[in-house]
């Protein structure tokens, strides 16, 4: 190999171990933002998540039969405060796990409240007789609930708002009557213009737009964490007020259940 052959070959040499440094530093850069652009987003959504629970430090599961097994006494050390339980549906239908859910949750730390999921195709006095063979006295701590969500055929087309607010009003008075507490109905935004003035009602919607006509919350799948930041693999709301407010709430909904009692008795 010539002399000139030999300085090309190496000058050639020298600019491709260059242009490999000049890859592999590119490459590192890359990496480097890329990593940055993670640690940023992953410390944005802690900081999310850390407002979130600052914002709503109450929070509860929603648990029906078709939820895995529950460990109450767990998710009350998780920072969970409640539990709302199904017991039933419409004017037939018992949540099989509901005597049992409800057994194991006294005790373990957390407020219990009992759901009937409203039907929509089904008489109000069938639903009440379904409702109250299916808990017994088992009526917890917090107001019943009501919750109304469309299914199958039923949509806010062909549900006259009329009916809906005579059924469910008749329904909420029944439940206050006999047990001596607020009703809670869980529905959407829409449903609560309707509904908005049934005596004796509570409300409970997800959305911001009628948060402060709102005693709880419906939550989004992102937004249902333990406070150790883990997602809950059950359905989860927040009481709409922080801690002093809930035992504000519940020391009302005791007074309130002494005084009907002893006005009944």
């Amino acid at each position: 190999m010539s002399k000139l052959s030999r300085k090309a070959y190496q000058q050639q040499q020298r600019v491709s171990r260059r242009q490999k440094w000049m890859i592999i530093m590119g490459l590192l850069l890359c990496l480097c933002v890329i990593g940055l652009l993670i640690f940023q987003h992953i410390a944005g959504q802690r900081q999310q998540q850390k407002q979130f629970l600052t914002k709503h430090p109450v929070r509860g599961l929603i648990i029906n039969q078709d939820d895995s097994y529950v460990d109450f006494t767990q998710v009350n050390q998780d920072g969970m405060k409640y539990a709302y339980l199904r017991a039933s549906q419409g004017a037939s239908f018992t949540d099989d796990n509901f005597n049992d859910n409800y057994s194991r949750s006294i005790g373990s730390g957390l407020k219990i409240g009992v759901y009937h999921q409203f039907g929509f195709g089904s008489s109000i006095k069938g639903q009440e007789k379904n409702f109250v063979e299916s808990v017994g006295n088992n009526i917890g701590d917090l107001p019943i609930e009501i919750r109304i969500s469309y299914y199958g055929n039923y949509n806010s087309h062909n549900v006259k708002p009329k009916k809906l607010f005579n059924d469910v009003n008749e329904m909420t008075a029944y439940l206050y009557h006999k047990y001596h507490r607020p009703v809670l109905l869980k529905t959407n935004q829409r449903n609560y213009e309707i509904l908005k003035k049934i005596p004796h009602a509570q409300f409970a919607i997800t959305g911001k737009q009628h948060a402060k006509n709102s005693k709880f919350i419906g939550l989004s799948n992102a937004n249902q964490i333990y406070d150790n930041g883990k997602i809950s693999e059950y359905e989860m709301s927040a009481f709409n007020g922080n801690k002093v407010k809930w035992e504000e709430y519940l020391k009302q909904l005791k007074s309130d259940d002494l005084e009907k009692s002893n006005a009944n008795d």
